[in-house]
């Protein structure tokens, strides 16, 4: 069907919105542009492509973490005897009020957490405990140390190893005290400011 031109015809394109409704935005798109404003032409040759997403591989992780460990102060952190047995950590006694985020955080600020989890419900809400896997000894008795009886909420935190753990901290700190470093469980400025 066609229409003359000099008779109304349906607008062609996307029809216009009610007004005081603003055109929706997407992402990769520049915002709309006001009407009047009057628009500049702009050569094809000057437009910048769209930025690209560049996305790491398994590989270039693999290969960067390489090139680190000829770094000379990550050699000493290697060798140091920090490095004993990973260890899991009970953590109880968490406040309804507390965020799994902000449990994670203090977690991490007594040393490296390899892994948090937060038990659920069967509705899916988190419970009260959870189990927090550290790298290094030296963590994982930082965190009992500083994280427990901490008040959150209303609630004391819970922090404990099973007796398994227990011997072999129990066994890092002996293995430690006889290689001349005695003090694994002396307070530190580090430790202090966590």
């Amino acid at each position: 069907m066609s229409f003359p031109p000099h008779l109304n015809r349906p607008p062609m394109g996307i029809p216009a919105l009610p007004p005081g409704i603003p055109p929706p935005q997407f992402p990769g798109f520049p915002p709309p542009v006001p009407p009047g404003t009057p628009m500049i032409p702009v050569p094809m040759s000057i437009m910048a492509p769209a930025p690209t997403v560049l996305v790491p591989t398994v590989s270039m992780v693999g290969k960067h973490l390489g090139a680190r460990k000829d770094h000379p102060g990550l050699k000493l952190k290697e060798n140091d005897e920090n490095c004993g047995p990973t260890t899991t950590v009970f953590v109880g006694n968490i406040s309804e009020k507390a965020s799994d985020m902000l449990i994670r955080q203090l977690l991490a600020k007594c040393g490296l957490v390899l892994s948090w989890k937060r038990v659920q419900g069967a509705s899916g809400k988190l419970q009260a405990f959870g189990f927090c896997e550290y790298k290094e000894p030296e963590s994982t008795l930082r965190a009992l140390r500083l994280l427990h009886d901490l008040q959150i909420g209303e609630k004391k935190l819970l922090v404990k190893v099973d007796a398994k753990t227990k011997a072999q901290l129990d066994e890092w700190k002996a293995k430690k005290k006889a290689n001349g470093n005695a003090r694994p469980e002396t307070v530190t400025n580090d430790d202090e400011e966590a």
